[in-house]
């Protein structure tokens, strides 16, 4: 099944602190990536574990599950994502810089439907084409510049 890889950084004027703190809410997930629409979101006590999602592809709109990937407080936090025509990995990892923090951000998709097979350049194309202006958008969020 064919694969792609995607990743972006990005310089935020903000502590290291304060961005991880935004990677524990759900909103922040529609802001990096591959995701539309963040639902029902599961957390143990502060911390985020896993939500649903809805996106959309190839005009029509899929619903997954993200789970949990990887997590080194204050680092690096990663999701499996899927849903029934993709599945992979969306990750950010931080840093501290003189500047603020360097954000990076990873995405790794698949198909895994017969489907999304025949539409999977148009799916890898539109997210390897907005996931510059998402994570840019998501660090200005933050009060920073893009670098």
């Amino acid at each position: 099944m064919p694969s792609r890889s995607f990743n972006h950084s990005v310089t935020a004027d903000a502590d290291i602190e304060d961005v991880w703190k935004t990677l524990d809410l759900p909103e922040t997930w529609e802001d990096i990536g591959v995701v539309d629409r963040v639902f029902d979101p599961v957390f143990d006590d502060d911390r985020l574990v896993g939500f649903s999602f809805e996106t959309m592809a190839a005009g029509k709109r899929y619903v997954g599950v993200a789970t949990p990937a990887t997590r080194e407080e204050g680092r690096v936090m990663g999701w499996r994502i899927e849903n029934s025509e993709v599945a992979g990995t969306l990750e950010v990892r931080l840093a501290p810089t003189s500047a603020g923090t360097e954000i990076e951000v990873n995405i790794h998709v698949e198909s895994v439907g017969l489907l999304s097979t025949m539409f999977f350049p148009v799916v890898a194309g539109a997210v390897g084409s907005g996931l510059p202006r998402a994570v840019d958008a998501f660090a200005n969020g933050l009060g920073s510049e893009a670098g």
